[in-house]
């Protein structure tokens, strides 16, 4: 089976936890790299068939009809197979995208949730505290008229 773009965009590696390994980072860096420069050869190598078929369709002076049609094909079968690659390339990008961006949500409402315990926190603590206030108004109004609350002090 021919290696593509997608094999190594697929392949996963064994996290060693207790044992030396690899460093992930560096090798998921190289598999990106080796994904494109495959990517670019295949490209490359439907192109110049693709050209090659051209070429062939417009120096034909045989206008034999069997050949021309061949060399037409080729030409289509090669447009095709670009056209598929790119597709999965783009499915794939998009693949990507979405799961960083997905990634990327899941940090936020994280966060987000961090945040709301926190100002449940405040709210609770400052009731609290405006209770407790409340609380020692109520207390020094009901001092017998004789006596200096802390408050008029």
């Amino acid at each position: 089976m021919a290696l593509r773009p997608q094999d190594i965009e697929n392949a996963q590696f064994d996290v060693r936890r207790f044992k030396p390994g690899y460093d992930i980072a560096q090798v998921d860096e190289f598999l990106d790299y080796l994904q494109k420069e495959i990517a670019a050869l295949q490209s490359e190598v439907i192109s110049s068939q693709s050209a090659a078929s051209i070429t062939l369709l417009s120096q034909n002076t045989n206008n034999d009809p069997a050949e021309i049609l061949g060399l037409a094909q080729q030409a289509l079968k090669a447009a095709n197979s670009e056209a598929e690659r790119l597709v999965r390339d783009a499915r794939s990008r998009a693949a990507s995208i979405t799961s960083t961006v997905e990634a990327e949500r899941k940090k936020i409402e994280s966060e987000v949730k961090k945040l709301e315990a926190i100002e449940a926190e405040y709210r609770r603590r400052l009731k609290e505290w405006l209770s407790g206030m409340l609380t020692d108004l109520d207390s020094a109004e009901a001092l017998p008229n004789g006596e200096k609350n802390s408050l008029e002090a």
